[in-house]
């Protein structure tokens, strides 16, 4: 069973257990039921309820745009706000920093959905600008089978040509080919080519323990195609660990340990169940 299976089934029970809904979804029209899918009109259950109100709101004011298929339970951008925002909420970004093992720095601005300058735009699902000048660019996933991949094609080879090649130049390794790299690791490397070896840009990807795919996929793009110099500006982490680091920095400040850490165990038990 893959971890994407196994997480659709606990999030199946999660759903009729935790959020008493018991009716199945279809998807996309399928004649198939899901229990994993919550009704498009109780998007607002895939968060938490201890800061549901509080996302909402802010989602709102923010217009910040929801995927398609965000009423899914398996969706990476609930999980996103779901272990963001809180710390936003709570004025606790400092904390977040120490997690991260920013030491030293601090925040000047955060962002859901950051969209680059540029003319492909690429998205990043966070955003923080720290008061030193640095960025880090957040990229999260969950269930996802992979980071995704393109065919190769006219518009790929003229997107290479008018954009990436630039952005990549100096990133990949000598004696590989940068087209055909960005073909096979296309969401990766598109990330990629907004960071800097000095590290005024970081790249954070967050990822399951067990999702393999996601990492056999980063560990192959760090060995065999990501210059040296650029990896230490480029960084996986586990949903496990980081939740955990967070933890132990809240157990440290009993002010702020109570409702967070509630939350926080509650994030455990919905997405990463033991």
């Amino acid at each position: 069973m893959t971890f994407e299976q196994a997480m659709k089934i606990h999030l199946s029970d999660y759903k009729m257990t935790k959020l008493a809904l018991t009716h199945p979804e279809k998807w996309r029209g399928k004649d198939k039921d899901y229990h994993y899918i919550l009704p498009a009109s109780q998007w607002e259950l895939n968060f938490l309820s201890s800061y549901r109100t509080e996302i909402v709101k802010y989602i709102t004011e923010e217009k910040v745009k929801l995927h398609q298929y965000f009423h899914h339970l398996n969706s990476s951008q609930a999980v996103c706000f779901n272990f963001f925002y809180p710390l936003i909420a709570e004025g606790q970004l400092p904390l977040l920093l120490k997690a991260l093992q920013l030491s030293g720095e601090e925040v000047e601005a955060y962002k859901f959905e950051k969209n680059m300058p540029g003319k492909e735009r690429t998205n990043f699902d966070f955003y923080l600008k720290l008061k030193s000048g640095k960025e880090v660019l957040f990229e999260v996933k969950y269930t996802e089978n992979g980071f995704g991949k393109a065919t190769d094609s006219e518009r790929y080879q003229k997107q290479y040509r008018n954009v990436y090649r630039q952005m990549l130049a100096g990133k990949i390794q000598s004696g590989v080919s940068e087209y055909h790299a960005l073909i096979k690791n296309y969401q990766l490397l598109r990330n990629i080519a907004y960071v800097d070896s000095g590290g005024e840009k970081q790249l954070i990807l967050i990822g399951p323990k067990n999702n393999k795919k996601l990492h056999k996929e980063y560990e192959n793009a760090m060995r065999d195609i990501i210059t040296p110099e650029l990896r230490k500006s480029i960084q996986m982490i586990t949903w496990e660990s980081l939740v955990e680091r967070v933890k132990i920095q809240l157990m440290s400040n009993v002010n702020m340990h109570g409702k967070l850490a509630d939350h926080y165990q509650e994030f455990q038990e919905k997405y990463f169940p033991v």
